[in-house]
C-alpha cells in the first residue's frame, strides 16, 4: 500500500454516507484525495465527512441529495469542479437492493433499480468525462457478484447489476485511446446498510437472507466493506496503469457456491 497515492486528485464518492460508499471515503482520505461526498441521508453522510475530517484534517464537499432525482447528478458534477476545478476519480458505490419478479404487476421496481444501479452511474460517468480526459483519471463502478448467479427475487436487480457491469467493460474500448480507465468491482455479501434496508422492508426474508449468505460464502459471513474500499482504492490508483476494462470479483468464493 506504500505505493498509493493520492495526493491532490479529487475524488467523487457516491452512496458515501454508509457501507462501502462511507469506507472507500476514509481510504481515499488516509491517502490524500480531496473529496465530493454524495449520500441521501444526511446525518450519516455527516458522519462521514466529520471521520474524513478528523483523518486528513481536510473538510471534504459533501452533497446531501438524492441522485435517483432529475438534475442531481449534473449538480454533483458542477459543484464539484466549482469547489475543486478537477475531476480525477469517479465511484459509482451509490446501490438499491429491492425484491422484483418478471411476475410483477408494475414496472415501478424495475425502474427504480435500473435507475439507481445502472442509468445514475452510466449519466455521472457521461457527464464526469469531459474532466476525467483533462485529468487522465477512472472511473470505479461497483458492481454484485449476485450478477454471476441466481437468487429468487433478485432478478431486477441482478439485471442491472449485469448491465454496469459490461458498460464498464464495453465503455473501456472508448476511453482507452482518450487515456480514461473504468473498471468495475463486484462483491458478494457485504455488510452493509443495503443489506439491513431489504430486510426491513422485507422481514419475512431474514432467515432465507442470512442463510444464503452463510452458504454461498466460504467464510460463512458478510463481507467486511472495508475490504473492499482498499481493493477500490488501489484499482483508482497509478499502481495499475493498464488495469482497465476489468470486473474484479471479490465475493469469499460465493459465485462458486
Amino acid at each position: 500500500m506504500d505505493q498509493i497515492d493520492l495526493s491532490g486528485k479529487v475524488a467523487i464518492i457516491t452512496g458515501a454516507s454508509s457501507g462501502i460508499g462511507a469506507e472507500t471515503a476514509f481510504v481515499f482520505a488516509r491517502f490524500g484525495a480531496k473529496l465530493a461526498l454524495v449520500g441521501r441521508d444526511e446525518v450519516r453522510l455527516l458522519e462521514t465527512v466529520t471521520k474524513c475530517l478528523a483523518i486528513n484534517d481536510v473538510v471534504p464537499l459533501w452533497i446531501p441529495l438524492d441522485l435517483a432525482h432529475e438534475g442531481v447528478c449534473e449538480t454533483v458534477v458542477q459543484r464539484t469542479i466549482e469547489t475543486y476545478g478537477r475531476i480525477d476519480v469517479l465511484v459509482n458505490c451509490a446501490g438499491k437492493v429491492a425484491i422484483s419478479y418478471l411476475s410483477d404487476k408494475s414496472m415501478k421496481v424495475f425502474d427504480d433499480l435500473m435507475n439507481v444501479n445502472f442509468r445514475v452511474p452510466y449519466h455521472l460517468s457521461q457527464l464526469s468525462l469531459p474532466h476525467l480526459i483533462k485529468t487522465k483519471g477512472n472511473i470505479i463502478n461497483i458492481g454484485s457478484s449476485m450478477s454471476k448467479r441466481t437468487q429468487k427475487g433478485m432478478l431486477g436487480y441482478t439485471v442491472a447489476k449485469a448491465a454496469l457491469q459490461m458498460f464498464s467493460r464495453q465503455a473501456a474500448f472508448e476511453l482507452a485511446p482518450l487515456g480514461v480507465r473504468i473498471n468495475s468491482i463486484s462483491p458478494g455479501p457485504t455488510n452493509t446498510n443495503i443489506v439491513a434496508n431489504l430486510i426491513v422492508h422485507n422481514p419475512q426474508l431474514m432467515d432465507e437472507i442470512n442463510s444464503v449468505v452463510k452458504e454461498s460464502s466460504s467464510y460463512g459471513k458478510y463481507l467486511d466493506p472495508k475490504e473492499i474500499a482498499l481493493l477500490i482504492c488501489l484499482t483508482a490508483s497509478d499502481v495499475f496503469p493498464s488495469l482497465n476494462g476489468s470486473d474484479i470479483l471479490f465475493d469469499g468464493a460465493a459465485s462458486m457456491a
